[in-house]
């Protein structure tokens, strides 16, 4: 009985790890996009009814205005570059540590910031995107705190 039960633990963690991971790369599929600017091709790992939570402009409902403010934002960069320093995922959840460099367009001002972003997929699909200033928030977010059991599909930086 016992051996059947490990048996059975074993095939679900492995399952939660192969979803993780497929879910590892969707977003990392979603900031490809995103960097190249198709918003066509972001629109389409989106679900829907996509919600996003932003740092500067709060909550973002459906793929029309959370394309609009991923424009609005790249356009008011005379020079941007973003980058994914740290991807973790776990079952339905997705952390990511971003790193952003830019010069306003209208102001010249350079900036150098990180934060934090948590996904949550589902069937393929990016169902919302909160933004965190804080790693620790972030983890907690996503279920990845040092309190949290394991079961992610490991680190990796690009």
């Amino acid at each position: 009985m016992a051996s059947h039960l490990l048996g059975e633990a074993a095939a679900g963690a492995k399952y939660s790890w192969a979803i993780s991971q497929k879910n590892v790369e969707i977003v990392r599929e979603a900031w490809d996009a995103y960097s190249r600017g198709n918003y066509d091709r972001l629109a389409r790992l989106h679900g829907p009814d996509i919600v996003v939570v932003t740092l500067e402009d709060g909550t973002l409902a459906g793929n029309e205005d959370v394309l609009a403010n991923y424009r609005r934002w790249n356009e008011a960069w005379e020079s941007a570059e973003t980058s994914l320093e740290e991807v973790i995922g776990r079952g339905d959840r997705v952390f990511v540590t971003v790193r952003f460099r830019g010069r306003g367009r209208a102001s010249g001002i350079e900036i150098e910031t990180s934060f934090h972003e948590v996904y949550t997929l589902r069937d393929g699909k990016v169902l919302r995107i909160h933004e965190y200033e804080h790693r620790a928030e972030a983890l907690d977010a996503a279920r990845l705190s040092q309190d949290s059991p394991g079961g992610d599909c490991g680190l990796s930086s690009s």
